[in-house]
């Protein structure tokens, strides 16, 4: 029995140690999965929606009835992109919308940038778009109040008759609790046939 606790002492121990270690708000929110990228440079509504399209059949998914369902122009209206910068996220609030695709195209004039419009999937906090600043090459980075200068626009797509499959993902806090863990039974192992 004394093993056991051992292994449950040590487990434990892990776990605290790498809550610990995470420093990530118990707010941080899921990124949406980034499904494509293109140069689309002057593009209109039609060339996006026809390029979202091609990602998704490429992907297996069937696309004919997604429809765009919300744009917003930072000269129409500007719009606040939120930054959580401890997890490195930004986010647009879209409530109570919840989309099941997006895009965000950026200016890249000055940049080393190989695309300027960024396809995502949203898979976790469904009214928000959530995205890193690595998922669109860096473009979103100088965010001073977080007014992200280089986001030209947004674009929300729905499929009423396909929506998007749900992925369950898991928080990367729970993905750092499980490889302790394991790194914790991997020890006792270890400890255990040394003492053997």
């Amino acid at each position: 029995m004394k093993k056991l606790s051992d292994i449950l002492r040590a487990l434990l121990s892990s776990a605290v140690f790498a809550l610990a270690l995470t420093g990530a708000p118990a707010n941080a929110l899921t990124l949406d999965t980034k499904i494509g990228e293109a140069n689309l440079g002057n593009s209109g509504d039609a060339t996006e929606l026809t390029k979202l399209q091609s990602i998704l059949e490429g992907l297996g998914v069937p696309a004919s009835n997604l429809t765009l369902d919300l744009k917003l122009d930072q000269e129409d209206a500007p719009f606040n992109v939120s930054a959580d910068t401890v997890a490195g996220q930004w986010f647009i609030d879209v409530a109570p919308k919840e989309p099941g695709y997006f895009l965000l195209k950026f200016g890249t004039g000055g940049t080393s940038a190989t695309a300027d419009t960024f396809f995502f999937q949203n898979i976790g906090e469904l009214s928000k778009l959530v995205f890193s600043n690595a998922q669109v090459q860096n473009l979103s980075e100088g965010c001073g109040n977080c007014n992200i200068g280089r986001l030209s626009h947004y674009s929300t797509f729905n499929d009423t008759i396909n929506p998007p499959p749900v992925l369950n993902v898991p928080e990367p806090a729970s993905l750092l609790l499980l490889g302790a863990g394991l790194l914790a039974l991997g020890f006792a192992q270890r400890r255990k046939s040394t003492h053997n």
